[in-house]
């Protein structure tokens, strides 16, 4: 399946709409990030690590941090970061937050 993920870029944060394949497993959760009103960011760190995140338009609610330098670490912890997406946390966060 396709997601949609804002990329950053650098020198000033630029964002880039891309697409990315994942693992069809990651449907259900991908669509409960989206309904919570959610979106998939990365962002390519200085260090040469890249940033991914499940962000709301207040908070980041979940962050991974990869080595940037493997695609395809970065693409099994990005769903990993969608499967572990828990609404009702993600609810309890947001009453926090307001």
């Amino acid at each position: 399946m396709k997601v949609d993920v804002t990329e950053f870029q650098l020198p000033n944060g630029r964002q880039v709409p891309r697409e990315l394949e994942i693992d069809d497993k990651c449907e259900e959760k991908y669509s409960e990030i989206v309904d919570c009103g959610c979106r998939l960011t990365a962002e390519a760190l200085r260090t040469g690590e890249v940033s991914q995140a499940v962000e709301s338009p207040d908070f980041d609610f979940d962050i991974i941090l990869t080595k940037g330098s493997d695609l395809n670490e970065n693409r099994e912890k990005l769903e990993e970061m969608i499967m572990r997406f828990d609404k009702i946390a993600f609810e309890t966060m947001k009453e926090q937050y307001e």
